[in-house]
């Protein structure tokens, strides 16, 4: 999908946001940095490479997300990892070292996310037409435009309240092959 596209998406579903304002508790944000994972027992090398790391997604947090307070009740979380040159790494370790990292700044404990979705997206072809970006803010659909065009490797994290349909089984047939 071309840039000039992905506007034109952005721009019919800002349209439709005005049409259809809702309230939501959903937080999401786009954190331009290879994602960590747990390795084995080991997380980081060092503290301080731990606290930078929890301090680059706290402040991609707060940006996106300015005044936003810790969500409360049974929380879903969304990690994709967008990535050019492939890592090797689990989605699974990514997921869970980042929801750990965000205790405090997006949730007050990580055993609120009762559903947890990670996926690896492998982007060195440019196709954009794999994400689905319908009620996602045109801020961070412009953020990931972006980092396609800049990055090798960035992340889209999404947390909210858990409504009990997200449950599903599946998800082939739900969603078509």
């Amino acid at each position: 999908m071309r840039i000039f596209d992905c506007f034109i998406k952005l721009f019919n579903l800002k349209k439709k946001v005005k049409e259809n304002p809702k309230i939501t508790c959903m937080r999401n944000f786009v954190f331009k940095r290879q994602p960590k994972g747990y390795q084995g027992s080991k997380k980081f090398k060092s503290n301080a490479a731990r606290d930078s790391y929890i301090n680059g997604l706290e402040k991609a947090f707060k940006q996106s997300n300015p005044a936003a307070a810790l969500i409360t009740g049974d929380l879903y979380g969304v990690v994709y990892y967008f990535q050019k040159k492939h890592t090797g790494t689990d989605a699974d370790n990514i997921s869970k070292l980042i929801w750990d990292c965000l205790k405090g700044i997006v949730f007050k404990d990580d055993q609120q996310i009762k559903l947890r979705t990670a996926g690896i997206v492998d982007i060195s072809k440019g196709d954009l037409n794999v994400i689905d970006f319908t009620n996602v803010r045109g801020e961070i659909i412009a953020e990931l435009i972006e980092a396609f065009d800049t990055a090798d490797h960035f992340t889209y994290i999404e947390c909210g309240l858990l409504n009990k349909s997200m449950y599903k089984f599946n998800l082939e047939e739900h969603y078509g092959n």
